[in-house]
């Protein structure tokens, strides 16, 4: 049993009115689950430097961690499961969006999602995604979402 609190960050960004999620395949069969971008803290690593590696790894675009957004906790009666995660608003600022490579599930193809797109997803963390897609939450500038028409 493991007794150690997993420190995860996430990094989230909205461009358009869109939140970028990506899938997060449950052990049930056919449960997807929408999630910001983001894992664990490695060793030595900074949260904003593990958020950008972490969006970067599971999106192929760079970006900015910018402020802090959100922290919440997550906390599993049935199992030894304890995360805190500090969640960072976020801009992008360069890169092509591709699924994450070699995931042990297949293809993890993130997408944009609006704010009414998102209330027929099982989404997490809800309160981040909430927060970001608030007005004056996790924004970016128009020059920045030119050159991302996948939006």
């Amino acid at each position: 049993m493991s007794e150690s609190i997993r420190i995860r960050v996430c990094l989230a960004v909205v461009a358009q009115g869109k939140i970028l999620l990506v899938p997060h395949f449950a052990t049930t069969a056919g449960a997807v689950q929408w999630v910001v971008p983001g894992g664990l803290v490695e060793f030595g690593e900074s949260l904003q430097e593990a958020a950008m590696r972490e969006f970067f790894e599971e999106t192929g675009l760079q970006a900015q961690a910018l402020e802090l957004l959100d922290v919440s906790e997550v906390i599993l009666a049935d199992k030894p499961y304890h995360s805190i995660t500090i969640s960072f608003s976020g801009r992008v600022s360069e890169g092509t969006l591709r699924a994450e490579p070699n995931h042990p599930y297949g293809e993890k193809m993130p997408r944009w999602f609006s704010a009414a797109e998102i209330e027929t997803l099982k989404v997490h963390p809800e309160g981040t995604i909430a927060k970001a897609l608030a007005p004056g939450g996790a924004t970016v500038s128009s020059d920045q979402t030119n050159q991302h028409d996948q939006i």
